[in-house]
């Protein structure tokens, strides 16, 4: 019961501090929670200067305060128990010892009134907070008490909560115009814990939430970057032994990995360590938000970056991210569809709240449309996605200007690159990304490109080669579902029900009967739909990773097909960047130093001071190694690949391509290389423009697909080809002919030198109306 009598206090600062070591002594004997004991423990630390004082503080100093009884009725240690203070206290013993005699007695005597473990737990933030008030003098109580009323039960804590608002209050701002050393670092220690205390307590509660839903922190962690900052080095810190203990195992085994058994394998130690690691990399990005999200898609097709273990963990990012089902994805839907709950009944029927897939942004739903009873696939959009953009791409601005500043160290294996403008690019394209309008534009073109209609049919390409005619339909080996833009909204995404097997599903693609030769035929059909993309179309998704990728299997004797999803994240070439490309790709092909630096120069990746001669050079060097060099074209046995009016085409194709490399591997080294280029000094005649940065982030992905398929995979090889069909045959054929002919048509060439002749004669070659 709260006392009816007025009680005032007036202890020393010794006597405040044998208060808090008497809260301490018997919070500790009744075994309090943990957050309280946490409390103590920092309260310890940000008191210790008073542990001190409280033994050797000469006697003299102690105000003779003996004999009053601090109850629940003081304003700031309004819930401590009642303690009686010893008249003796003050008056007996001028030395250490017999001081320490009388805390022991004070600290052994047992209050008429022991607080309950509610008092004291409601007593420590009062005693934290009073260290937060810069220590001033309790003996304020003493003059400002007043008397209690008697309350309601209903009004005590408001009560409570009012006097010590005004105490603490008051408190600050008499300590603050008289600042010690002492007060300052009271403060420092205060802040410190109490920083940490929030953020202990924040951290734990999170990991519950996180639980039962690993994207519940989303929106927290881009209100508080801060805390995400935290999340990601408790991460790391836990990561570390999983990623160095697996080594060392192996390192000190007596068997090697490569001379194990999968089975053996799987009963390694090493084995379990790695599973763990990649499982709590995998779980760790999933919880730090939909950027991290992407991140870990990118890394999971980078296999020679991590082991498998993490592989396989970071794979489940693609299409297994966690999502809303039942009632949840029904308040989603309705929020998301154009004319919310009625205009979604009206245009369809028979939604599956179970998601078919779900990934960092989205996930996707079956319904029927109404109109023609045709099977879609619906994409809804996360919530807050907007508003976590909005802050977490705002932190990231910052640290690209940051990162521009240092110079030589913010470049990438010795490149020049903007970072601002590699990421106002990126922001460009990840905004578009949750914009579902955008996205449905992109898959309408990206379909017209490659001619592919409703079902898979093939239609009319709106896609040139470089000789101005049209390319021809890919729906023979390319699939990509039918975009239905008018029905699709900013959150509300509106496509044809493709299902198909994640290119990556090895198990999978066993059972519907892919065969190897099958996967090398896809792999190469990956290749030749991005060589399309770069050079032809001039546009491309930036996001092929297995979680966007399928493969289409048929019941009859047609070849499979790849299916393309997602077409969120898209980019835009110039037609210098795309024939730049193309060039790249040819001389590759040929082996043809000069030319690489011709398209490098076309691309406008070298600076204006770039060393020509030496980059060349190195150029040529790694074509006479070997570390650039194109692979002859596989033939295959079925002839399920091709119709029959093509075999003989392909086979032509074939022959030409094979005498090319042919050639360009006999062809002799004009350039001295015998001492070497150093490759920091090359790569600093190259700038990488924004652009190229999401063309390297494609080919990645792209290439940890294709290897997936078929370990022998790289895209020149797998695109050469192609080159025929995306610059026209009768172009092909004509630049073939112009180099066997370089004396004729070659920069030094015949036709060179009287060009030059005309120009210097002041004549005008005709021209073409």
């Amino acid at each position: 019961a709260e006392p009816t009598k007025p009680h005032r206090i007036h202890l020393t600062k010794n006597k405040r501090w044998v208060l808090y070591f008497k809260t301490i002594s018997i919070t500790m004997q009744r075994s309090i929670n943990t957050y309280s004991m946490m409390l103590l423990l920092l309260l310890a630390c940000s008191a210790k200067s008073g542990f001190v004082e409280a033994f050797t503080t000469p006697t003299s100093s102690i105000q003779q305060s003996a004999g009053k009884r601090v109850t629940q009725g003081a304003p700031i240690f309004a819930s401590v128990a009642s303690y009686q203070l010893d008249e003796d206290f003050s008056n007996n013993g001028n030395n250490i010892n017999s001081r320490r005699i009388q805390i022991q007695r004070l600290f052994g005597k047992k209050g008429a009134k022991t607080s309950s473990l509610r008092a004291i737990c409601t007593a420590l933030p009062f005693l934290l907070l009073k260290r937060l008030s810069l220590g001033s003098s309790v003996a304020w109580a003493a003059s400002t008490a007043t008397s209690i009323p008697t309350f309601k039960k209903e009004e005590i804590l408001s009560y409570r909560a009012l006097c010590f608002l005004k105490a603490t209050g008051q408190n600050i701002l008499t300590s603050l115009r008289h600042p010690t050393k002492d007060t300052l670092k009271a403060i420092a220690y205060t802040l410190v814990s109490i920083y940490l205390l929030t953020n202990i307590v924040e951290g734990m509660a999170a990991s519950k939430r996180q639980t039962l839903d690993a994207t519940s922190e989303w929106g927290r962690y881009a209100d508080k970057p801060a805390a995400r900052g935290q999340a990601l080095s408790l991460l790391m810190m836990q990561l570390t032994p999983y990623a160095i203990l697996p080594s060392l195992l192996d390192k000190f085994s007596k068997k090697k990995k490569d001379d194990l058994s999968e089975t053996e394998y799987k009963s390694t130690r090493a084995h379990k360590l790695r599973r763990r690691g990649g499982e709590m990399f995998a779980d760790g990005l999933l919880k730090l938000g939909p950027l991290y999200v992407k991140i870990g898609q990118i890394l999971s097709c980078r296999e020679n970056l991590f082991p498998d273990e993490w592989i396989t963990a970071m794979e489940r990012l693609q299409d297994r991210v966690p999502a809303k089902s039942g009632k949840e994805a029904w308040d989603l839907l309705y929020d998301a569809a154009p004319g919310g709950k009625a205009g979604f009944h009206k245009q369809f029927s028979d939604f599956d709240d179970v998601p078919l897939a779900a990934a960092s942004l989205g996930q996707v739903h079956r319904a029927t449309l109404r109109s023609s009873g045709e099977r879609v696939a619906i994409k809804l959009q996360r919530s807050r996605l907007r508003d976590i953009y909005d802050k977490d791409l705002a932190l990231m601005k910052k640290i690209a200007k940051i990162v521009d500043k240092f110079g030589k160290a913010g470049q990438v294996g010795g490149i020049e690159q903007s970072w601002v403008s590699i990421f106002n690019d990126a922001e460009s394209i990840m905004y578009r990304e949750i914009d579902y309008r955008d996205e449905a534009d992109n898959a309408i073109r990206f379909a017209n490109d490659f001619g592919i209609g409703l079902g898979g049919v093939e239609i009319e390409s709106t896609a040139k080669g470089k000789d101005g005619n049209a390319l021809p339909s890919a729906a023979e080996w390319l699939r990509t579902p039918y975009t239905y833009g008018d029905l699709s909204s900013e959150k509300f995404l509106v496509m044809e029900y493709v299902p198909s097997i994640k290119a990556n599903n090895n198990e999978a693609l066993d059972k519907a009967g892919v065969t190897l030769e099958d996967r090398e035929y896809l792999a190469e059909c990956l290749a030749h739909a991005y060589l399309r993309q770069f050079c032809a179309h001039k546009f491309f998704s930036t996001d092929p990773h297995a979680g966007n990728l399928g493969i289409e299997v048929f019941e009859d004797e047609r070849a499979p097909r790849v299916v393309f999803y997602d077409f969120g994240q898209a980019c835009s070439l110039a037609d210098d960047q795309a024939g730049g490309i193309l060039d790249v790709i040819e001389s590759i092909v040929d082996s043809d130093a000069k030319k690489s630096v011709s398209a490098f120069s076309r691309m406008g990746v070298l600076k204006d001071s770039a060393d020509l001669e030496m980059v060349q050079a190195k150029c040529q060097q790694n074509y006479d190694e070997g570390k650039l060099k194109v692979k002859k074209r596989k033939s295959r046995k079925s002839s399920r690949y091709n119709t029959k009016e093509k075999v003989l085409a392909k086979e032509s194709e074939k022959a030409e391509l094979d005498a090319r490399i042919d050639s360009a591997k006999q062809a002799k080294n004009t350039t001295d290389t015998s001492e070497g280029v150093n490759d920091l000094e090359v790569m600093a005649s190259f700038t990488l423009q924004s652009e190229y940065a999401f063309v390297a982030r494609a080919l990645s992905q792209m290439d940890g697909v294709g290897k997936s398929l078929d370990p022998e995979f790289d895209f020149i090889s797998a695109a050469a080809p192609y080159l025929v069909e995306v610059k026209g045959t009768g172009k092909y054929l004509t630049d073939e002919i112009k180099k066997k002919f370089t004396f004729v048509y070659g920069e030094d060439g015949i036709l060179a030198k009287e060009l030059q002749l005309f120009k210097s004669l002041g004549l005008k070659l005709p021209t073409k109306e």
